[in-house]
């Protein structure tokens, strides 16, 4: 095998060569931005960038040039890659791409009136940004790119070849060996190990460490990688501080020093800003020292609760003199693991909290920032409890008594009513309601006073109430509805309805054109004050409606301004049925047509034929105007009878009904005798029977007039 060292040029079979160490990470921050710029420029890999096109000559300086005539260099046969990034050069000589190689590409780019040449040369920019940090960092991107592309296959699936490679620009003598080397190692593919592979340098180094952490697991191990094995000792030795830091904290806190424990968890978080033990570990000792009796003012933060918000508002810290900024959290009482923000309030010192659960204890805490990092121990305030009253409380006075509505909030679990009179001592009486009102029915005249609470889930499981809110309805003194009605109807047609006066007000019965209500509410907005017209309260009233119509009558209490319904009745006065006609469309069936009576709902059609008979009830809803009703009768002469019918809850003044007669059907036509054959008939059909068979013409029609046959 043949010996070879880095930094001399492989022979071009690449034969005995080592495989080269292939990278675990491309070890570049912002990486998937520059692939996703790469492929909308439709460039394969960053190399295809560091190809700039050659600067435009004009004749004059083409033919004053040295060996300016000359022929061009050979073909180009691809960069190499596992020894540095090296492109080829004129004389068969290589050029390795520094950073005066990386100057003088992305000026040729500028230079270069190719329509993607202004992004070509910010991608170059970013390439050399890259060769500053590490001078084997270009080498490092490209043969990353290479690697996966190769292990992803080619189009048709097959393995990769040398032939792949030479295909992305890879120099055939290193073809071979990149294919190998992606084989033997198992290069990961495109999947959750390679994303952690390409985001890790955008966590880390920074305050992410249990994210970079996270991501370095996922890695597969590489032992060749000395960038990723630097990577993973800083890791480690930032992870075991953090450890040191907090079993530090954790010791003071149990020894009562809350200011060194403070101290130490700060330490902690700053160097792990996603540790979310070290975050609630500081935040646990802060709310001690927010309890502590003696604590300053200036360092407090005080939480103003409104009616389903909390505002928050706090001191600058006194010392430094940068701008600080400020984030805000907010966390069960006693359970800080589950802190979340609430806002990042920027400089201001106030911040407010829109939507914060209810019922439950809580607690804020405000994190002061010096260019985004953890300036010191955060304030936490005092415990916040957030119990919402209800809302759009409002009363009305109903019949003997009071209604109270509300509107509670979606997340109490009860509602409870305390009741007052005006002048009364004591804690009150507790009074049913449902969710959202309360009907307080009877109630004696005078003021009250409803104290209206909100129960919510406590931590413990108990309730916890609202403060409440209160507001005072007055029970007025309300007319008694009149109990029945009592009808009767009078020779002349009219209905007479009578009532007893009601124990309290004055009765009366008034048309109703409203929509029906029921006995006992209040119908005061409809019919105002009533006055009997000679002073003395009516008991009684007739009523006839107009034909054809339908009236509500509904007895009314008044007594001042107040008025309560009582029972109604249903007065019809049926109309005619009209223009009845029958006629009849078959033996056994008839139609017939006539105008609807209203106000009726039902009409019943009615017939018989002195035996036998039937009915029918037609609805209004199915009777149309102009179409017939079909019966089943029976062929003999029958008599129609067509009649309104009322509805059940109505008194109702009958109208004559209508007939009409239907002739019976007509006798069927009798059946004619048969008719004998003539007497030749039959000697004819005889001697047809005798006659051969003609095929080729028809045989002859018989005579009209037959000759009589002879006599023997």
């Amino acid at each position: 095998m043949t010996d070879w060292h880095p930094g001399e040029r492989p022979p071009d079979d690449g034969a005995g060569l080592p495989l080269p160490a292939l990278p675990a990470t491309p070890a570049m921050s912002g990486y998937q931005a520059l692939r996703e710029t790469l492929r909308k420029l439709s460039f394969r890999h960053a190399a295809d960038a560091l190809r700039a096109p050659a600067p435009a000559q004009s004749p004059a300086q083409s033919t004053q040039a040295l060996f300016g005539n000359l022929p061009k260099a050979a073909a180009d046969d691809g960069f190499r890659v596992l020894d540095g990034l090296w492109f080829p050069a004129r004389g068969g000589l290589w050029q390795r791409v520094d950073r005066a190689y990386v100057q003088d590409c992305r000026a040729r780019w500028l230079a270069s009136d190719h329509p993607r040449a202004l992004d070509a040369a910010a991608v170059v920019a970013v390439l050399e940004s890259v060769l500053l940090e590490d001078p084997m960092g270009l080498r490092r991107l490209v043969l990353w790119e290479l690697c996966c592309r190769l292990s992803d296959g080619a189009a048709d699936q097959a393995p990769p070849s040398a032939a792949h490679a030479v295909a992305l620009g890879v120099h055939r003598a290193e073809a071979g060996l990149l294919v190998d080397a992606v084989a033997a190692v198992r290069f990961p593919a495109a999947g959750t190990a390679r994303h952690a592979a390409e985001t890790l340098a955008d966590i880390w180094p920074g305050p992410r460490l249990r994210e970079a952490e996270r991501l370095a697991r996922l890695i597969p191990p590489a032992p060749a990688d000395h960038v990723l094995a630097a990577v993973l000792g800083t890791l480690h030795a930032r992870s075991e501080s953090v450890h040191h830091l907090t079993d530090t904290a954790a010791q003071l806190a149990d020894r009562g020093d809350l200011r060194g424990a403070a101290a130490a968890w700060l330490g902690a978080l700053r160097q792990a800003h996603d540790d979310v033990d070290a975050q609630a570990g500081l935040l646990r000792v802060a709310a001690l020292l927010a309890d502590d009796p003696f604590a300053s003012a200036d360092a407090q933060v005080t939480a103003a609760v409104d009616d389903r918000t909390v505002r928050l508002s706090w001191h600058a810290p006194s010392r430094g003199q940068d701008t600080v900024s400020y984030r805000v959290l907010r966390y069960p009482d006693g359970a800080p693991e589950h802190a979340v923000e609430v806002s990042s309030a920027g400089s201001a010192r106030t911040a407010v909290d829109p939507d914060p659960p209810t019922g439950r204890p809580l607690r804020y805490a405000v994190f002061p920032l010096r260019r985004g990092h953890i300036a010191g121990v955060p304030r936490v305030t005092t415990q916040v409890l957030l119990t919402p009253d209800v809302s759009e409380l409002r009363v009305e006075a109903v019949p003997d008594g009071v209604r109270v509505r509300w509107r509670p909030d979606p997340s109490a679990l009860e509602v409870a009513v305390v009741r007052t009179a005006d002048g009364e001592s004591g804690p009150g009486q507790q009074v049913f309601c449902e969710h959202d009102q309360l009907l307080d029915a009877p109630l004696p005249v005078g003021l009250y006073v409803y104290e209206v609470r909100c129960g919510y889930p406590g931590p413990t499981g108990r309730l916890v109430w609202s403060p409440g809110r209160t507001v005072t309805a007055r029970a007025d003194r309300w007319p008694s509805p009149v109990d029945e009605l009592s009808v009767r109807r009078l020779d002349d047609g009219r209905v007479r309805i009578a009532w007893r006066p009601p124990s309290r007000g004055e009765g009366h019965l008034v048309p109703w054109f409203a929509h029906p209500v029921p006995p006992g509410a209040d119908v005061s907005e409809h019919v105002g004050r009533l006055a009997p017209p000679d002073g003395v309260a009516p008991t009684s009233a007739d009523v006839l409606p107009p034909p054809r119509e339908r009236l509500r009558m509904t007895a009314v209490s008044v007594l001042g301004d107040r008025a309560v319904s009582g029972p109604n009745v249903v007065v019809e006065r049926q109309g005619e049925v009209r223009d009845l006609e029958v006629r009849r469309v078959a033996a056994d069936r008839a139609e017939l047509q006539f105008d609807w009576p209203e106000p009726a709902v039902l009409a019943l059609i009615s017939w018989e034929d002195g035996v036998r008979g039937g009915e029918r009830r037609v609805a209004r809803s199915q009777h149309v105007s102009g179409r017939a009703v079909e019966l089943q009768v029976s062929p003999a002469e029958c008599r129609f009878t067509v009649t309104a019918l009322p509805r059940p809850d109505a008194v109702a003044i009958a109208a004559p009904s209508a007939q009409a007669l239907l002739p019976a059907a007509p006798p069927p036509v009798p059946a004619l005798p048969p008719v004998a054959d003539p007497w030749w008939r039959a000697w004819w059909r005889r001697w047809r029977a005798k006659q051969p068979p003609a095929p080729s013409s028809p045989a002859p029609a018989p005579p009209s007039n037959p000759a009589p046959p002879p006599a023997f």
